[in-house]
C-alpha cells in the first residue's frame, strides 16, 4: 500500500471501502510508472541535488501515465561497494527521501554490494530495502568517519524512525551495543534491545543474542543477516528482479535526471545498415551541440541486418549515460518489424500507435515481426540471433523471452505469477522455463495467462506492449506532436546532423541517380571515341564513385567517400606520371582530388560560418603543403644521392648521353633517323600507335599524344632509337 490512511468520523464500512478503492488505483498506478535512479558514490551535494531533482520531475509529472509511483535507488552503480564519508549531502538525500512531499511514493533502496559510512542513512531512509546475496548493510563508522556527534545520531533515528529496530541501527556506528532479540511485554511482538542498556531491556523479554552480529565492534548487516533483522524486504541481484519482486514494468533509470527536456526528432527510413548508423550518430552529436536532451526517433525503418541494428542499438544505449546523456523516446507510428525492433530495443522508452475505439483509420501499431528476416537467414544465423537478442533485450531491462517468441515459433510463453509471501512477482517464462521453476521450487509460481500459443510467431501490437512493459506509452495517432504531448514536452525541433547527409539523400533520388548513370556512360563513350581527352574519363570516374556510395550501406559515411576520392586521385595520378605525356588534366584532378579525400576524412561538419571554415583551410594546407614538401625532397634526392659516397648505391646509375666507342646501334635505327622531319600519310587511325605511309615505305610510329585519324598528314618531330614519334599537320 502507497499511503497509509486514517479512518476519520463516517463509519467503518465507509473507510474499508475507500482504502480498497483507493489501494487498488495505487497497486494499478505502481504497476505502470517507476523510475530507477542511480545513486553516484560517494554521495556529494550536487549527487544529492540532481536526485532530488530527477525524482521531484517524475514525482510531480502532470501525465499520470509517466508519474512515477515507485522509485527505485541503486545504492552500488556497476556493483562497486559505496562509501560516503561526508555526513551532509546523505543527511540532505535522507531528508528528501522521507519528506511528507515523498508520502506518496514508494522509494526502494537497491543493494547489491556493500555500502558503508553515511551511504548507509538515505537507505534506511527508504520505505523498502532489496539486497543481493552479496550485499551487506553497515558499519556506518569506517576509515574516514569518525564517531556520529549526538546530532548525527538523531538524523539516523529521525531518518529510521523505529523504535523496536533502533538498535540494529545503533549497532552500526556504536560497538558498545550488545544487540539482542526479544519480545516486547506490552503485545509480544518481536523487538530489539541492547543489552547494555537497563531503559532498552526493560521493555522486552526472552532476549537472545542476533546471529551474525559480533559485539564491540560496529555491525555489518550482510544479507542473510539483514533479512532476519527486516532490514532488508527481498533479495535480487539485478533490475529485472527488482522489478518482478514488486510487479513492476522495467526499470530503466531517466536519462534527464531532472534537466528541463528539450526535444528533438528525427525520423529513421528505409533499412537499417552502417550509413543508418552513422546518420544518427551524427544526429547525436548535433543534439548534443545545441544542448537538446531528448531525441525522439521515429521508426519507419526495417531491414534484415540485424547486426547493423544491434550495432545501432548500442550506439543508441551509449548516448544515454554520461554528463550528457539523452533520453532517446522511439515512436513506432506503424510497425517496426526486423531490425528496426531491434534499434527500439536501445531506445530509453518505446512508444506507439494505439487509436482511441475499437475501430478507426490508424490501425494500432505492432512492434516484432521478423517473418522478412526469417526467410532471408540461415537457420545457425537465427539461433543465435534469437540468443543474443534475448540477453540484449533483458540488459535493457526488457523481457528477453518475448524476442525469443517472435523468432522461434514453436516456443510457448507463459506468464507466472507469485503465490504466497511473492504474491506481487510476474515474470515472463517459456513453458519448460516455467516447468522447471515449479519444480524447483513448489509453490513459488503459478501459472497465468499465456502470451504466445506454440506453433506461430509472436508480434506485439500496441495493447499487449503496453500490458508487458515494452511500450511505454501509447498515443491515438501517428503524430509525433501527440508523443511530445504526453512527456509533456514543446514541439520537438529538427537537427541538422550535417551537408553530407542531406548530399547523400539528395543523390539517392531516383532522378539524380539516372542523371549521374547517364553522365558515367556518357563520358566512357567519348573518352573510348576520342581517347586522350581525360576530362570525359575524370567526370564518369565520380559519377559512378558517387552512384555506388550514395545507394551503398555506406552511404553517408564520410570516410568512405573520402577513401574513395583519394583512390581516384591517386589512380589518376598514376595514369599522369607512367602513362599520358606531360602534367595536365589528369594531374592536377589527382591533386585535388586527393587533397579533398584527406580534407573529408578530418571533416566533422561542413563549415557554416568562417570560424569553422579556418580550421578546415589550414588542414588543406597542411595536405598541400606536405605533398610540395614530398616533391621538393624527392628533387633533391634525385639531384644529390647519386654524388653522396655509399648512399649512391641506393639508385641506378642513368646510361650516357654520350655513345660509347663499343655501343652497338639497334638495327634500323639509321633507317629511323633518315626519317626526321620526313611527312608523310597515317594508313590507320594512331591511338596513338599506328603506321604512316613514307613513300613506299610503311613504318610503325607513335602520335605526340592526341589521336590522329586515319588518312591524316603527319610529319616526323622526333627519333629515340627506333622508335618514332609524328605529329599532325
Amino acid at each position: 500500500m502507497l499511503f497509509s490512511l486514517r479512518c476519520w468520523t463516517g463509519g467503518l464500512v465507509p473507510a474499508i471501502v475507500w482504502v480498497l478503492l483507493f489501494g487498488s488505483v495505487a497497486v494499478a498506478q505502481e504497476a505502470n510508472s517507476a523510475l530507477f535512479v542511480t545513486v553516484q558514490n560517494p554521495i556529494t551535494s550536487d549527487v544529492a541535488t540532481r536526485i532530488e531533482n530527477q525524482i521531484s520531475a517524475r514525482a510531480n509529472e502532470k501525465n499520470e501515465e509517466r508519474r512515477a509511483w515507485v522509485v527505485v535507488l541503486d545504492f552500488n552503480p556497476d556493483g562497486k561497494p559505496a562509501s560516503t564519508t561526508n555526513f551532509g549531502p546523505c543527511s540532505d538525500l535522507a531528508k528528501f527521501l522521507s519528506s511528507p512531499k515523498m508520502a506518496g511514493v514508494k522509494t526502494i533502496a537497491f543493494v547489491h554490494a556493500p555500502a558503508t559510512g553515511h551511504t548507509v542513512l538515505p537507505v534506511l531512509a527508504c520505505k523498502e530495502v532489496v539486497m543481493s546475496k552479496g550485499a551487506a548493510i553497515g558499519p556506518v563508522v569506517v576509515e574516514g568517519v569518525p564517531p556520529l556527534e549526538v546530532s548525527e545520531q538523531v538524523a539516523y533515528k529521525t531518518r529510521f524512525n523505529r523504535d523496536d529496530r533502533w538498535p540494529i541501527v545503533q549497532k552500526m556506528f556504536d560497538p558498545n551495543v550488545a544487540l539482542v532479540k526479544g519480545v516486547a511485554k506490552s503485545n509480544g511482538a518481536p523487538r530489539y534491545a541492547d543489552a547494555n542498556n537497563p531503559e532498552s531491556m526493560s521493555a522486552i523479554a526472552g532476549t537472545a543474542p542476533v546471529n551474525g552480529v559480533q559485539d564491540r565492534q560496529p555491525a555489518s548487516y550482510p544479507t542473510p543477516v539483514a533479512r532476519a533483522v527486516e532490514l532488508a524486504s527481498g533479495v535480487a541481484e539485478n533490475q529485472r528482479e527488482v522489478a518482478e519482486l514488486f510487479g513492476l514494468p522495467p526499470l530503466r533509470s531517466d536519462p534527464l535526471a531532472g534537466r528541463t527536456p528539450d526535444a528533438y526528432q528525427w525520423a529513421l527510413r528505409g533499412d537499417v545498415d552502417g550509413a543508418m548508423k552513422e546518420s544518427v550518430n551524427r544526429v547525436i552529436r548535433d543534439v548534443r551541440k545545441r544542448k537538446g536532451n531528448v531525441l525522439i526517433l521515429i521508426l519507419n525503418c526495417g531491414g534484415t541486418d540485424l547486426e547493423a541494428a544491434r550495432a545501432l542499438a548500442d550506439d543508441l544505449a551509449g548516448a544515454q549515460t554520461g554528463d550528457d546523456a539523452l533520453l532517446i523516446i522511439g515512436f513506432v507510428p506503424e510497425s517496426a518489424p526486423d531490425a528496426a525492433a531491434v534499434v527500439a530495443l536501445g531506445c530509453s522508452e518505446i512508444v506507439m500507435t494505439k487509436p482511441k475505439g475499437a475501430e478507426g483509420e490508424v490501425k494500432e501499431a505492432d512492434l516484432g515481426n521478423f517473418e522478412r528476416y526469417l526467410k532471408t537467414a540461415k537457420p545457425s544465423a537465427v539461433a543465435a540471433q534469437r540468443q543474443s537478442l534475448r540477453d540484449f533485450a533483458e540488459q535493457r531491462g526488457y523481457p528477453g523471452v518475448l524476442f525469443e517468441g517472435m523468432l522461434n515459433r514453436d516456443v510457448e510463453v507463459v506468464r507466472a505469477e507469485g503465490e504466497g509471501n511473492n504474491r506481487n512477482k510476474r515474470k515472463l517464462m517459456t513453458r519448460s522455463e516455467f516447468e522447471t521453476e515449479q519444480k524447483a521450487n513448489p509453490g513459488l509460481w503459478k501459472q497465468g495467462r499465456v502470451v504466445k500459443q506454440p506453433g506461430k510467431r509472436l508480434e506485439l501490437n500496441a495493447t499487449l506492449a503496453a500490458e508487458l512493459g515494452v511500450a511505454r506509452l501509447t498515443v491515438p495517432t501517428t503524430n509525433v506532436d501527440e508523443v511530445c504531448s504526453a512527456y509533456g514536452l514543446g514541439k520537438a525541433k529538427s537537427p541538422d546532423p550535417g551537408w553530407l547527409d542531406k548530399f547523400a539523400e539528395f543523390l539517392r533520388i531516383p532522378a539524380v541517380t539516372v542523371i549521374l548513370v547517364m553522365v558515367g556512360f556518357i563520358g566512357l563513350i567519348l573518352e573510348l571515341k576520342v581517347p586522350g581527352l581525360t576530362v570525359p574519363g575524370i567526370v564518369a570516374a565520380v559519377c559512378f564513385i558517387l552512384v555506388f556510395w550514395s545507394q551503398s550501406r555506406f552511404s553517408g559515411e564520410m570516410f568512405v567517400l573520402a577513401l574513395l576520392l583519394f583512390v581516384l586521385g591517386l589512380i589518376l595520378v598514376g595514369l599522369e606520371l607512367f602513362v599520358l605525356p606531360g602534367f595536365g588534366v589528369c594531374g592536377i584532378s589527382g591533386v585535388l582530388f586527393m587533397l579533398a579525400g584527406l580534407g573529408l576524412v578530418t571533416l566533422e561538419r561542413f563549415p557554416q560560418t568562417w570560424e569553422e571554415a579556418v580550421p578546415l583551410g589550414v588542414r588543406i594546407s597542411t595536405y598541400l603543403f606536405a605533398m610540395m614538401g614530398a616533391m621538393v625532397a624527392a628533387f633533391v634526392i634525385a639531384r644529390f644521392l647519386p654524388q653522396v659516397p655509399y648512399a649512391n648505391r641506393m639508385m641506378l646509375t642513368p646510361p650516357s648521353d654520350q655513345s660509347s666507342a663499343n655501343e652497338v646501334q639497334l638495327p634500323g635505327a639509321s633507317e629511323a633517323a633518315e626519317l626526321l622531319g620526313a611527312i608523310g600519310a597515317s594508313t590507320t587511325a594512331l591511338r596513338p600507335a599506328g603506321v604512316v605511309r613514307f613513300g613506299e615505305k610503311f613504318v610503325d610510329v607513335v602520335s605526340d599524344g592526341g589521336f590522329i585519324p586515319s588518312g591524316s598528314r603527319v610529319q616526323v618531330i622526333a627519333v629515340e632509337g627506333t622508335r618514332i614519334v609524328v605529329k599532325e599537320i
